[in-house]
């Protein structure tokens, strides 16, 4: 035994002075050839974590099955997961999973999903769905076999996530999708769309196209626009016809389609044409952002057409193009449009937006009729004079036009500052225009501005920003480098970071060689003046490739010497350590300039995590040096690799953690702040937590229950929180008894909990405790509920918080007698019954627990019943004959309710109920023979009224081609009666597509007042459509009730002649006014007269 121990030793010893990597590394070479392996893997289990970790991964390395086996028992979570891991790995059996606690069967699970072991996953799945539901079966099947998703998926859908299934198994969940989408009414997929449309955008691209088209929403595209970019790589046009669907036209125009779709759309191989993208563009002509977002993705030399189809519909006589438009639209078509702009009276009579429109036109035009705005009396004009001249070159895309308006800039030295701001800040959108030539004049600018005795920061942030635009777009051009470099030194105090713009992303790879040697001189002289902003700022413009910049490395690593500023040594530190390549060799370096570096973010991380060896240089002396004052202590903070340290680090830290925590001229948050960090540590963190769970201080007593779950025993806490469930801590323990519970095995639960759910503990921790029993515990747990719940002392908040237990483990008789026991309990249980989303149960149990739901209806409690109504049409689609129920709640006349709460109730009571109720209401009206008062009035007539609101609301929710008929019928037979006309004819309306409104029209024969109102409801129905119609559709019908020479056919033709204004009032549009001017009835002459066509729309957009 002797020898055992002298080896353990001496491994021990060899593995101590090493670094991290460099300790595992020896000692996976020591256990791959070592002959006594297993007897020193043995003794190191019999000593602390540090040990038993090194044994695992001795284990691990030597594959030894039963070196792994044993650390799966280790008391050590962290040790126990990472040895389960390793087991499922290696094909070796994880032991009894039905007592495993909560989290270590969550790291299966993300093992087997992780290293694809479907063999193992199909013998587990149903064990666990039997002992731990259907929640954890879900969260294993992604790692099941094909077989197994297909027979289970229905079964446990509603407790997964499709993104987590999709990577594994993306044939069986959409064909399961599928399904789903068939079977389900066309008004009730949207549940299912927003579940799985993530999902489905990620698979088969075809498949997923196919679905869209058949079962997608008729107003709107579901889930997120990004993923339909891989849609249209694979079919542009399939992807274009579902974004012009008719029905989806009001979404589209509110929407600003992503960039990679649109480039996806127009430049595949091959790209849609003009043809195919007109339809797009047009249904976004009067979205600006996203027409523009669409002309700049298609070539420019198709903008100019692609524009034009997008407007063909429309009469742009008076229409103005706004300024995104104007900026994408080829030269030909721009100059054209501001053309035809200055030649609108509107444009010419203000001075203003004629310089506006000027700027768009050929640089010669609009540098001359510019030059009047240059010389105003007013500098406000002038600013936007140079602004908009500078806009005008850069326009055109040639440097020689942008050198020629650099040199009418020369009157800018005796300008206001304003005024060459905002010069100088158009100047920069120039910069890649500009040539060397225009370097003299650039220097002139420089220098007055600088001189000039105004000057302001707005002006020197123009300067530096042009100065950074240049030097990214023409370092290799010396005359505009030169100038770059000096603007940027004389801009920029010697204190601050010069500003320069980022290189990576438009140098070659290895140009950045070239980049840095060209400005090493002005790098060098500003660190010879002490000044080391420009080397910090070129380091930020490569980002990445200054890594592979030797010259740029050695000139961080002198800026980490001991003779400069703090500030200027920090930041070389972090860019210097930047590489994690080269971090954990160089980390030593800066150290040994100065200990106290331990401070600056990166050195202190990269120790923890990789130079374990230089621990004890920072811990065992405390660090002295220009980043901490001489009477400064340095205590380490919070760390999250101190399981790699030695068993003398992990105390030593703790031992600093003990020092902070005992000194009372520390902070109280500081002295709490130390022991939480103290408790993560497995070596001695465990004890120093339990020594101030009870500190008289109450945050550092609270940080220190808190902490108690992350120290190396988390279970064995459990009963220390618990401890406090009936005191002043009550709160914080709890909460970190639900942590706790993760990892103690089912098994224990009841006698841990149990207590508490029974005591005279707190009603918090009470509750607290039911809920940690129904989630955590074994199976037979319910029936320990059950007796807690129907305890004559059992608290109904208690009680409540056992109901909604219950709805986790449905599989167990106790949990449905516990719900149904509920619906006879207090307002507050019933009220757990019905917070239920049925979607969260399974389908098997959503008939049986939807009577629930039914019960509630009928509750005496007025509360309870306006709640379960609320919810009665979620759970419809698995209730049978509950129209009646639907019919008796929309005509309780002592009910109060609205028309979108009596809406939900029609789509769960079918179109009969709406029949049905409304027969009841029109009888009861014209049985109530009083004359109705200020307390009641015709209250029967009235919720007739609002179900006629309701049916039309139902109506506008479903799809265009849907079946409205029962709805139109019932309309149809209440306009025959009296006093309901008017609100017969308000509904036919909003059922109808413009196909009835001949029928309108015949029902307000010889009523002008509802004439006038039906227009008027007409307009505003019109203007609500998620489906724009057709213009030769509103024409026609137009037209059709014009020549009925009727008053009502006049008025509602002209409601329809309206969207003329939409269309620019082009032929057919003002036609139709035309006719309307005409109309035999004096009423509707007159009300077209007053329509303008020629109404001011003209705008402009910035």
């Amino acid at each position: 035994m002797s020898r055992v121990l002298a080896t353990t030793r001496d491994l021990l010893t060899s593995l101590d002075p090493l670094t991290y990597r460099a300790r595992m590394n020896r000692l996976v070479q020591w256990a791959r050839v070592a002959p006594d392996r297993v007897q020193v893997c043995a003794e190191l289990r019999e000593q602390g974590p540090y040990e038993r970790r090194l044994a695992l991964v001795a284990a691990m390395a030597a594959e030894d099955a039963d070196g792994i086996a044993a650390a799966v028992l280790d008391p050590q979570p962290s040790i126990r997961h990472a040895a389960l891991t390793a087991a499922l790995r290696a094909g070796i059996p994880a032991g009894d999973h039905a007592d495993r606690p909560a989290v270590e069967r969550r790291r299966i699970y993300q093992a087997l999903r992780r290293h694809a072991r479907p063999e193992v996953a199909d013998a587990l799945i149903e064990q666990v769905r039997a002992e731990f539901g259907d929640e954890e079966a879900a969260a294993l099947l992604p790692a099941c076999g094909t077989g197994t998703v297909r027979a289970l998926l229905p079964e446990l859908e509603h407790a997964l996530s499709p993104a987590r299934l999709v990577r594994r198994h993306p044939g069986p969940l959409l064909d399961r999708i599928r399904e789903r989408l068939a079977a389900a009414p066309a008004g009730r997929r949207h549940r299912i769309w927003a579940e799985a449309a993530g999902a489905v955008l990620r698979c088969d691209p075809a498949q997923a196209l196919d679905l869209l088209e058949r079962y997608g929403p008729e107003d709107t595209l579901p889930g997120s626009l990004r993923p339909y970019g891989v849609l249209a790589t694979y079919d542009a046009r399939r992807v274009v016809r579902l974004l012009t669907a008719p029905g989806r036209a009001a979404w589209l125009r509110r929407t600003v389609l992503p960039r990679a779709l649109l480039r996806r759309l127009t430049a595949g191989t091959p790209g849609l044409s003009v043809d195919e993208l007109a339809p797009l563009a047009a249904l976004l002509r009067d979205n600006d952002r996203a027409l523009a977002a669409l002309l700049r993705a298609v070539a420019p030399s198709r903008r100019g057409e692609l524009y034009d189809r997008a407007m063909a519909e429309v009469d742009v006589t008076a229409r103005a193009p706004a300024e995104v438009i104007m900026e994408v639209l080829p030269a030909g078509i721009r100059i054209r449009e501001a053309t035809r702009m200055l030649a609108m009276p509107e444009v010419r009579e203000s001075e203003d937006t004629v310089f506006q429109w000027s700027a768009h036109l050929a640089w010669p035009e609009a540098s001359a009729a510019l030059t009047a705005a240059l010389r105003s009396g007013d500098a406000g004009i002038r600013a936007t004079g140079y602004t908009r001249l500078l806009d005008a070159a850069r326009r055109s895309r040639d440097p020689r036009t942008v050198a020629e308006a650099i040199g009418r800039l020369d009157r800018l030295r005796n300008e206001q500052d304003p005024v060459r701001a905002a010069a100088l800040t158009a100047l920069a959108a120039t910069a890649r225009l500009l040539t060397a030539d225009t370097a003299p004049g650039l220097t002139q600018l420089t220098t007055d501005a600088v001189e000039a005795r105004d000057g302001s920061v707005a002006t020197m942030r123009a300067l530096s920003g042009l100065a950074a635009d240049v030097l990214r777009h023409h370092v290799a051009v010396p005359e505009l480098r030169e100038w770059a470099l000096l603007t940027i030194d004389l801009v920029t105090s010697g204190s601050q970071t010069p500003v320069l713009r980022r290189f990576d992303s438009v140098l070659r790879r290895g140009d950045e060689t070239a980049v840095v040697e060209r400005l090493r001189g002005w790098v060098e002289a500003g660190i010879a003046r002490g000044r080391y902003g420009p080397l910090f700022a070129l380091v930020h413009a490569l980002g990445d490739r200054a890594r592979n910049v030797p010259a740029l490395q050695e000139l961080l690593r002198g800026a980490i010497g001991p003779d400069t500023l703090p500030s200027v040594a920090r930041t070389a530190i972090r860019f210097w350590l930047d590489d994690p390549r080269t971090r954990a060799d160089r980390v030593a370096e800066v150290l040994d300039i100065d200990a106290s570096t331990v401070t600056v973010d990166p050195v202190w991380p990269t120790l923890c995590r990789s130079r374990t060896d230089l621990l004890d240089r920072v811990l065992d002396h405390a660090p002295r040096g220009r980043f901490l004052d001489a009477r400064t202590r340095w205590v380490p903070g919070p760390v999250r690799d101190c399981e790699r340290w030695l068993p003398r680090q992990q105390a030593r830290y703790v031992a600093l953690q003990e020092s902070i925590i005992a000194d009372t001229g520390q902070g109280v948050w500081q002295r709490a702040a130390a022991v939480r960090a103290a408790a993560e540590v497995p070596e001695g963190g465990r004890e120093s937590a339990l020594r101030h769970v009870d500190a008289p201080e109450v945050p550092i007593a609270e940080a220190a229950l808190g902490a108690l779950v992350w120290t190396g025993d988390p279970a064995g806490a459990l009963p220390v929180l618990l401890g406090h469930a009936g005191g002043d801590r009550a709160r914080v323990a709890l909460y970190a008894a639900g942590r706790a519970a993760q990892h103690v095995p089912p098994s224990r639960l009841p006698a841990v909990l149990g207590p508490v759910l029974t005591g005279d503990a707190k009603i918090t921790s009470r509750k607290e405790a039911a809920r940690l029993l129904a989630r955590y515990g074994p199976p037979h747990m319910m029936a320990m509920l059950l007796d807690a719940y129907t305890h004559p002392a059992a608290h109904r908040d208690v009680r409540a918080a056992i109901v909604a237990a219950a709805r986790q483990r449905l599989r167990s008789d106790a949990g449905w007698s516990i719900l149904e026991t509920a619906l006879t309990g207090s307002r507050e249980e019933r009220r757990a019954v019905l917070d239920a989303q049925a979607h969260t149960i399974p389908e098997r149990y959503r008939p049986r627990y939807g009577q629930l739901i039914v019960a509630s209806c009928r509750s005496t409690d007025r509360e309870v019943r306006r709640a379960a109504f609320g919810r009665l049409n979620e759970w419809a689609p698995w209730l049978d004959g509950i129209t009646g129920l639907v019919v008796d709640r929309i005509t309780d006349l002592d009910e109060t309710t609205h028309a979108l709460e009596i809406a939900e109730l029609l789509e769960a009571g079918g179109d009969e109920a709406f029949g049905a109720a409304l027969d009841r209401l029109v009888e009861r009206d014209a049985a109530d023979d009083r004359p109705g008062g200020p307390d009641t009035d015709r209250p029967a007539r009235r919720r007739a009224e609002m179900l006629a609101q309701a049916a039309a609301a139902r109506s506008a929710a479903r799809p265009a081609g849907a079946d409205r008929v029962h709805f139109v019928e019932r309309a149809r037979w209440l306009a025959g009666l009296p006093g309901f006309t008017v609100t017969a004819v308000r509904l036919l309306i909003d059922l109808g597509r413009l196909g009835n409104l001949d029928e309108i029209a015949d029902l307000c024969a010889g009523r002008p007042v509802l004439a006038v109102r039906a227009a008027g409801h007409l307009d505003d129905r019109m203007r609500d459509l998620c489906t724009v119609p057709d213009a030769g559709v509103l024409i026609g019908a137009g037209t059709r009730l014009a020549e009925r020479g009727d008053l009502a056919g006049g008025l509602l033709a002209l409601s329809l002649a309206g969207f003329g204004d939409d269309f620019g009032w082009k032929t057919p549009w003002r036609d139709l006014l035309h006719a309307l001017r005409r109309h035999p009835e004096t009423e509707v002459r007159d009300e077209a007269l007053g329509v303008d066509m020629a109404a001011p729309k003209y705008y402009w957009t910035s």
